[in-house]
């Protein structure tokens, strides 16, 4: 019993060191205690492009995509979650928790920043619609919650019960509170077990968008690191827009990852701060439009403070890219003067910065941006088809709006990682990147 209460301890203080970036991947459970034992061969998660409720919007033959001719940002928020500037995600995987008769197949949508997963668990009030049953714990034999003595944060202890509590709160007013527990996740390509999986039941659930769908949150990174607590040190994605075909989130070594010939690598960053937080960090140092670096930018608007806030992060979890406000001005400034030295006519649109007539001219002459990270070799290239968004407005006509937005901190949305294969080494602490069609990495959904 003593050596199971030190490995949970191990387990959680490794969830709660990667939610401060501090990446010791010493997940120590009861049947793996090996680190990077690679006791199990790679294996994918399937992923989907969440679909629009209501068809609102759509992908033209251009590679644009078209919002519906009435729709403001504030009415796409509100009805299609795969383009809302954060309050959603934009994608989606399926996942196996339990044994026996509590064995379950669970949607969930996929987050890079939440410090746990989580599912809907009985008794959950109030509960949202999901597809399929909610997980019952107490059907599952190889189900059990956490002890209060070995919770570590960001989950609180809870001594009366001898439970560890997790609490989660997002935009939208989402507000999740449950009990941090461990069972079984079963790789279903070949019936693989992970034991001791970390994960929270949720017994509460407000607010929660899954549009009558979802069980529950991915935490890509949180998962990424007990899955490389077995070995499998190395995690992929390319993100696609189709809502008809199926993807892959890959996990594995250098043998399970797609080559490409072409990777940048960009370091990820440790961080201090906010320890409910489980973002992949990185070094932004500077944008460019076209071939022009702009000199309005500067590192310092990218930086982290000793508070924690600011930073870059990347995120799957987040549809639109959101840039400090400092740099966003100096961007969308750029932006506009190139546009109107080639005639371009600015329209206001509610809930954009920049919007423009979109003639065929003036989409021609929409610039790529360039995101350069510290390494000087390491570039990530958004294309014109990233960047804007095309709406046809009855009054203004075709118009195409900057798909990006001013915050506190910079986030490279998931609309801007389109077309790119990213690949997250968590033994190296590195991250690299090369430009996919991916697409092509696809299978139809069945």
């Amino acid at each position: 019993m003593v050596a199971m209460e030190t490995k949970l301890m191990a387990a959680l203080a490794t969830i709660a060191a990667l939610s401060l970036h501090h990446l010791s991947l010493a997940i120590a459970v009861a049947d793996h205690t090996r680190v990077f034992s690679n006791s199990s061969a790679g294996f994918s998660l399937p992923l989907f492009t969440k679909p629009s409720p209501n068809r609102a919007i759509r992908r033209g033959t251009d590679g644009f995509l078209y919002l519906q001719h009435n729709l403001t940002a504030a009415s796409v928020t509100a009805n299609f979650t795969a383009i809302a500037p954060e309050n959603n995600r934009h994608h989606v995987t399926e996942v196996h928790f339990g044994t026996g008769n509590g064995k379950r197949k669970l949607l969930l949508e996929l987050d890079s920043r939440g410090p746990i997963t989580w599912i809907q668990c009985i008794p959950c009030r109030p509960a949202a619609t999901q597809t399929g049953p909610m997980f019952d714990g107490e059907a599952s034999p190889t189900f059990r919650h956490v002890d209060s003595r070995v919770c570590r944060p960001p989950f609180r202890p809870d001594p009366a019960i001898s439970r560890c509590l997790f609490t989660i709160k997002g935009a939208g007013g989402l507000m999740v509170k449950g009990l941090v527990s461990l069972d079984e996740y079963t790789r279903e390509a070949d019936g693989h077990v992970f034991p001791n999986f970390i994960f929270g039941c949720a017994h509460e659930t407000w607010h929660f968008s899954n549009i009558n769908t979802y069980a529950g949150v991915l935490a890509y990174r949180q998962f990424a690191t007990q899955v490389a607590g077995h070995g499998l040190t190395r995690s992929s994605y390319c993100l696609f827009r189709e809502v008809n075909r199926q993807g892959f989130l890959r996990f594995g070594d250098e043998s399970d990852i797609p080559n490409k010939p072409h990777y940048q690598t960009t370091r990820i960053l440790p961080v201090h701060g906010d320890v409910h937080e489980s973002a992949y960090h990185v070094s932004l140092v500077g944008v460019s439009l076209g071939e022009s670096r702009l000199d309005g930018v500067h590192p310092e608007m990218f930086a982290r403070r000793k508070d924690g806030q600011g930073g870059s992060i990347i995120d799957v979890g987040t549809p639109m890219t959101i840039m400090a406000q400092e740099a966003y001005r100096v961007v969308e400034e750029a932006m506009w003067m190139n546009l109107e030295r080639h005639g371009a006519e600015r329209v206001e649109q509610a809930g954009y910065g920049l919007c423009v007539r979109a003639t065929e001219a003036i989409k021609g002459r929409l610039q790529p941006m360039s995101l350069h990270f510290a390494e000087e070799e390491a570039t990530l290239v958004i294309s014109p088809k990233q960047l804007f968004l095309m709406v046809d407005d009855k009054r203004a006509g075709q118009i195409a709006c900057l798909a990006m937005r001013p915050g506190r901190r910079n986030v490279i949305g998931a609309l801007q990682q389109v077309d790119t294969r990213f690949v997250y080494d968590l033994k190296e602490h590195m991250l690299s990147f090369a430009p996919e069609s991916c697409i092509q990495d696809t299978v139809p959904v069945a």
